[in-house]
């Protein structure tokens, strides 16, 4: 029961930080997902299963939040846990936090992400395919994945300390 109301409390600091702070570290329109970086975390700690429900209510809460298309962050966090969800290590969950396994996974789960998320909000704008893929999916991948270096080394660090 405290674990679960420790991961309600990060998502709610995450969202806070996400609506407040990240906007003014964005690139030419661009920012990272602290969200998905979590649920990519929440998938390699609980599994598959809680991974993708995770990301759903996450997801859900993203979108009540940031006003967003209702329902579209649920769906596309619930698939970034789904997939983040098979690198899951039964035998030892926090391994793959502390290898370049977590960074690749990001990356695969914000690609996921990604295209299906900027393909339906940007539906019907007048965006080339070009700067959807450029800026948007790949941009944003990249630009998550580097922000995710933060809590690998943390994970790093913690699991060498644990190991020495």
């Amino acid at each position: 029961m405290i674990k679960y109301a420790r991961y309600v409390l990060v998502v709610v600091a995450l969202l806070v930080f996400q609506a407040s702070v990240i906007p003014f570290i964005s690139l030419v329109g661009v920012t990272p997902d602290l969200l998905l970086i979590y649920v990519v975390v929440l998938s390699l700690r609980e599994g598959q299963i809680p991974g993708t429900v995770g990301g759903f209510l996450i997801g859900l809460a993203s979108d009540f939040v940031t006003g967003d298309f209702l329902g579209l962050g649920a769906l596309t966090k619930t698939i970034a846990g789904f997939v983040a969800g098979f690198f899951f290590n039964e035998t030892s969950p926090l391994q793959p936090l502390s290898t370049y396994t977590f960074l690749v996974v990001v990356g695969v789960a914000a690609i996921a992400h990604n295209m299906i998320h900027f393909g339906f909000l940007l539906q019907g704008m007048p965006v080339g395919v070009s700067e959807i893929v450029f800026k948007f999916i790949i941009g944003t991948t990249v630009y998550t994945v580097v922000v995710a270096l933060i809590p690998y080394f943390l994970f790093s660090a913690r699991s060498k300390s644990i190991h020495t």
